[in-house]
């Protein structure tokens, strides 16, 4: 099994893969949006996997872990 990240490590991880996705202004922007509307999280996740059971999310995840890291 993979080794969590530690909160610094997964902010840092985020952070450039925002990066390398949107480019830095747009992560900027991104990160500033987020952090100044507020966040249900339970109602996002009621939303994102309201269908969803615990063994099909562990295979999900056990299949992320096994990809080769997506490039640009």
């Amino acid at each position: 099994m993979a080794k969590l990240l530690n909160e610094q490590e997964l902010r840092e991880k985020a952070v450039r893969a925002l990066e390398e996705r949107l480019g830095p202004v747009e992560a900027l922007r991104f990160l500033a949006l987020i952090s100044r509307e507020p966040f249900d999280y339970q109602e996002w996740r009621r939303q994102h996997f309201a269908d969803a059971t615990v063994d099909a999310l562990l295979r999900e995840m056990q299949g992320v872990n096994k990809k080769p890291p997506r490039e640009g």
